[in-house]
């Protein structure tokens, strides 16, 4: 068997160091959204705008600009490079991460948490079909916020 592209896999620690580095799981993407995306920021699933002969399957991220967002994917790493567009890049689909939010929105400590709408950070609201939290709040600063992103659909 010939390997004729390469191939890529969700990064999933198998050892970790604790004391030290946070321990998070990622998932190579690649953003075709037509928008370069910063560092910090939340992004949703753009299977839609995927092409070639896996469209609509492929790992396409744009920043989140549907608050709560039932396609949240995960979170841009605040350290590093943001993901140009027509890039590759990485996301954080588990574990702590720190988050932008606005200066004047509402981030709660151990509080669950979702996408403003802008790809920024805020309490999540709930109440309605086909939302996704981001995860729970640690630690709410400023102008950023620390995360442990977990996304879960909520279908009520």
């Amino acid at each position: 068997m010939v390997m004729t592209s390469a191939a890529f896999a969700t990064g999933i620690p198998v050892t970790t160091d604790p004391k030290n580095f946070p321990t998070v799981w990622t998932e190579a993407v690649y953003n075709g959204s037509g928008d370069d995306i910063g560092t910090g920021v939340i992004v949703r699933w753009d299977f839609d705008a995927s092409t070639g002969d896996f469209a609509d399957m492929c790992a396409w991220v744009e920043q989140g600009d549907t608050a709560e967002d039932i396609r949240t994917a995960g979170v841009v790493p605040f350290y590093g490079d943001g993901i140009d567009n027509g890039s590759t890049g990485t996301i954080i689909i588990k574990g702590p991460a720190k988050v932008r939010k606005q200066n004047t929105t509402t981030v709660t400590d151990d509080d669950i948490v979702g996408d403003d709408g802008t790809g920024y950070v805020i309490d999540w609201t709930g109440g309605t079909s086909d939302e996704c939290m981001l995860g729970v709040a640690i630690k709410s600063a400023g102008s950023s916020a620390i995360i442990y992103i977990d996304p879960t659909i909520d279908d009520d």
